[in-house]
């Protein structure tokens, strides 16, 4: 637990840094005001509590941060305030840290081994997956884990060549090494692995942190494929995935692409017309592109992803809410293919 917490600070920023700071003296505040009947120091402490608790919110959403262990250490410091309440005798504390300490476990026991909610960010998954999206993820598809540390806890089934699945990709893990991104790093030619290399660091420095960042594509290579790309079209050990022109418009074209018996739909814009890529899948490793073809930071720019950065599977869009100056509407809502 005293690793979880120094994992959270360390990946935090000065504004939620200041806010989990805010967050605390108010609360004392409202312990010591509560404790000597002073209602009006105990109702504004209360406003500001709730105040940084919405501020906190929002930097964690922003920041795109691990909200299991945000939840996690809530839960903690709910019990911990609810033994607080015990040792002062505090009714008010006793009442209102108890009834926090349910509430927050119950969501974090239905994120952490059911389905956790994701949004989708951007249009690397498009057109089967939109910004402002709202997906279900399966977090049991993959094996349970624990919540905040991700220890595998049970296992599950390996994900499946044409699965979308939500993960940490290696360039978003500061520890990360180019071989984890790529274990056959030192066996590729010079130009191969500089070309590599010259893409993935500058990914790492920019975009790295502490905990990660949660990334959702769909999975193309499994350990032991042989994957070829070839401008557009892939080969799966060997065997070219089938490939049919539905819609052209201008430059855009959409195709509808089969994995297995599963039909989905991709997106080119004729810009990668000429690349050419060929990976050999290690163990516990899985090759993963984004459905919009030409506009898509994947395995082709930052390598493999790991089995134990897994997240679950993504299966239902249950909202979609682009913007905030919208409403949100459910004319969306379908299972993903």
């Amino acid at each position: 637990m005293i690793e979880m917490v120094s994992n959270l600070i360390l990946g935090m920023d000065q504004v939620l840094t200041l806010s989990v700071v805010s967050g605390l003296i108010s609360f004392f505040a409202w312990t010591f005001f509560n404790k000597n009947s002073n209602k009006l120091g105990t109702q504004l402490s209360s406003g500001a509590m709730f105040i940084v608790v919405l501020v906190i919110l929002w930097r964690v959403f922003q920041l795109n941060l691990d909200f299991g262990l945000v939840l996690t250490v809530a839960t903690v410091f709910a019990g911990l305030a609810w033994l607080l309440g015990l040792f002062l005798k505090s009714e008010n504390l006793i009442s209102e840290s108890r009834s926090y300490f349910w509430i927050i476990l119950l969501i974090l026991s239905i994120r952490s081994f059911a389905y956790e909610p994701y949004q989708i960010p951007s249009s690397s998954m498009e057109p089967g997956l939109q910004v402002g999206d709202f997906v279900l993820v399966n977090k049991f598809a993959y094996g349970l884990k624990l919540p905040a540390v991700n220890k595998l806890i049970t296992r599950g089934k390996d994900p499946q060549r044409g699965d979308v699945a939500v993960f940490l990709p290696p360039h978003t893990l500061c520890e990360a090494t180019p071989e984890d991104a790529r274990p056959e790093l030192s066996s590729l030619s010079a130009r191969e692995s500089q070309i590599f290399l010259s893409r993935f660091l500058p990914l790492q420095k920019s975009r790295c942190t502490r905990l990660g960042k949660k990334y959702i594509k769909r999975v193309i290579g499994v350990p032991g494929d042989r994957i070829e790309i070839k401008g557009y079209e892939i080969y799966v050990n060997e065997i070219k995935l089938k490939q049919v022109l539905s819609e052209r418009k201008g430059d855009e074209n959409l195709y509808l692409e089969t994995i297995g018996d599963v039909d989905h739909m991709i997106r080119t814009l004729g810009i990668s017309e000429y690349e050419n890529f060929v990976w050999e899948v290690p163990t516990d490793k899985y090759l993963a592109f984004g459905d919009n073809r030409d506009n898509s930071l994947d395995s082709r720019a930052w390598g493999y992803f790991s089995k134990e950065h897994l997240i679950g599977r993504g299966e239902y869009i249950w909202l979609h809410w682009e913007y905030f100056s919208k409403m949100p509407n459910f004319k969306r809502n379908k299972r993903i293919k």
